[in-house]
């Protein structure tokens, strides 16, 4: 072989070096595209370098035939050719070496041209090849993937027919058996993976199927197989245990009678934790919402006076925005404040009042008002309206009661008001002479409060339980009760245990008083507890001192329910008269009051 003709053969096999990278080059940009959807390039090199050949097909190629293959793949063909060439010329060059040169690597092949270029070659012509073969095993991976993925889909639609071959094996193969063998090899780890995917997901949907049919089968068959029975039994022994915790804690309002869902309910520790608050409240308003949620400030007076207090501080740190009527203004943060209180616990009448009288001075400032001005007026009218509403009509009640009372009567009374403690003070330090007879209950401690306050005074009492009223009824001179509102139809709404009282008063003919200012009038019409009602805490019905007691662990019991009302409603057939700074009425002239509070303070 002449040595031109060897410079020829490595010349060429460089420039099959170069198109096989180009071929990896386009081989990058189709897998970058996505089109190894409609191209499938099939690459096998054989054991032996002289047999080793590269096949390109596509779909095209499919429907065309084989004379369509690219110059890509005529270009690889036509340097493995060269490649072959150049091997055999260096084996002749090798041989004719002679054993004993040291630097075979120096032996000349050719012009310029040593065994080491020509083994430089050679690697990169191999590792050429290898990042072929590389590519092309991912395009086919790919292609398996996609396969596999259409198997699962469709093995999950029919799970019968999950056991198939895969598709890739059922295709026909146009090049021979041989080239069935090559391929076949080629793409083992490619098809491996994707066989052995397609079959865990065709595992996981039928596991899934199955634990589908094992939970509908003990609510479909009554009949269970005795392990499964066993396993039932025990899901359902360690199901019910949160179920049987928390159903207490969702239906404490609920659960105790049905009947009652649209009454107020007292709230809770943590139900006050969860209470959202909004942020432009007035922190005084924040603070009597908790404390009137939690029962701390108690007493129809005294929540009226805690409310016009906190209205008072709210008007006196309230800044107007820009262009805003000061009305305005204050009516939208009222509102915001109003909102937040009610939700904390309903109103009592004397505060609807108050905020009937609050509003209707707000509305009466003229629009263009100073607001130092503004705020000015508004706090002088609550004061106002706390000094002639409360302690002034309790003055004059106090009076018109004192005259009732004579020396040596014994005045009957339950629970505690604030009124009532003031009347029976004030007569003892006039110097009347009489025994005050105090009713109470085990639930509430009001009346032990009373007894506390009376004595504390040098008041005479007697504390009686009410399950012994009918025995000290019939000692009894006059009944003197207080009362959280009196409605439009003369009824008293009071608390718990006011109609008992009256009921046993009226059978021993012993005249009830019910001393009531006038800005407790309502005009709501109620007959019965039942309409509009607050319902306690079911606990404090409980005797904690008795173990033994039945009610100990009522929440656990479904079918007992505990139920505490705050008020009652007493009718005024029952009731000789009410006690008014204005006069001493009948309960049936409600409505001329509350005509004349209306035309006078807006109420």
């Amino acid at each position: 072989m002449d040595t031109k003709s060897d410079v020829d053969s490595i010349q060429k096999a460089r420039d099959g070096v170069k198109a096989a990278r180009d071929a990896k080059k386009l081989a990058k940009q189709a897998k970058k595209k996505g089109l190894s959807d409609t191209k499938t390039t099939e690459v096998h090199i054989d054991s032996k370098v002289s047999n080793k050949t590269i096949e390109s097909t596509t779909e095209h190629e499919k429907t065309v035939g084989k004379s369509s293959i690219d110059e890509v793949d005529r270009a690889e063909i036509g340097s493995m050719q060269d490649t072959l060439q150049l091997l055999n010329l260096l084996k002749t060059k090798l041989k004719s070496a002679s054993p004993n040169d040291q630097d075979i690597g120096n032996v000349p092949v050719g012009e310029n041209l040593t065994v080491n270029d020509v083994v430089n070659t050679l690697k990169d012509i191999v590792n050429v090849a290898k990042d072929v073969e590389n590519v092309t095993a991912i395009v086919q991976s790919m292609n398996v993937q996609k396969s596999g993925n259409e198997k699962v889909e469709s093995n999950i639609n029919t799970p019968v027919q999950k056991e198939k071959k895969p598709q890739i094996e059922e295709k026909p193969d146009i090049k021979g058996e041989d080239d069935k063998k090559g391929v076949g090899e080629g793409k083992s780890k490619a098809e491996l993976k994707a066989e052995r995917r397609a079959k865990q997901e065709a595992q996981r949907a039928a596991k899934l199927a199955q634990t589908q049919e094992k939970e509908q089968k003990p609510i479909i068959k009554p009949k269970i197989a005795p392990e499964k029975a066993k396993e039932v039994d025990i899901k359902k022994e360690k199901s019910p245990k949160p179920k049987t915790f928390e159903k207490p804690k969702k239906s404490q309002t609920t659960q105790k009678c049905n009947w009652f869902q649209h009454l107020h309910t007292v709230h809770d520790k943590e139900a006050l934790k969860q209470v959202a608050i909004n942020s432009n409240l007035h922190p005084a308003v924040i603070k009597l919402g908790v404390q009137l949620a939690s029962r701390v400030v108690i007493g129809s007076n005294a929540r009226c006076i805690a409310l016009l207090d906190a209205l008072k501080k709210m008007v006196r740190d309230y800044t107007l925005p820009a262009k805003t009527e000061f009305a305005r203004g204050l009516e939208a943060q009222l509102a915001a404040s109003l909102a937040f209180l009610w939700k904390m616990r309903a109103p009592s009448a004397s505060q609807v009042n108050a905020i009937k009288h609050f509003r209707h001075q707000l509305t009466q400032l003229p629009n263009n008002v100073d607001e130092f001005d503004a705020k000015k007026k508004l706090q002088e009218e609550i004061d106002r309206y706390i000094r002639e509403q409360i302690d002034m009509a309790g003055e004059a009640i106090s009076i018109a009661v004192r005259n009732k009372i004579s020396n040596g009567d014994n005045i009957l009374t339950y629970g505690c008001s604030s009124l009532i403690e003031r009347i029976l003070r004030e007569s003892h330090e006039a110097g009347v002479q009489y025994r005050a007879v105090i009713v109470g209950n085990r639930v509430s401690h009001s009346a032990r409060e009373m007894l506390r306050r009376l004595v504390s005074a040098g008041v005479a009492c007697t504390y009686v339980d009410i399950s012994a009223l009918s025995y000290v009824m019939k000692s009894i001179n006059k009944v003197l009760l207080g009362a959280n509102a009196l409605l439009v139809n003369g009824s008293v709404l009071g608390a718990v245990g006011t109609l008992q009282v009256a009921l046993v008063a009226r059978a021993h003919n012993v005249p009830v008083l019910v001393a009531c200012e006038t800005h407790k009038f309502s005009d709501r019409v109620q007959t019965d507890a039942f309409v509009d009602n607050e319902i306690g805490d079911a606990d404090a019905l409980i005797d904690k001192s008795d173990e033994n007691s039945p009610l100990k662990d009522w929440r656990s019991n479904p079918n007992l329910n505990l139920l505490n009302l705050t008020y009652d409603v007493t009718p005024a057939s029952l009731v000789t008269a009410v006690v008014t700074e204005l006069a001493i009425l009948p309960c049936t002239s409600a409505p001329v009051i509350l005509r004349f509070k209306t035309s006078e303070y807006g109420m």
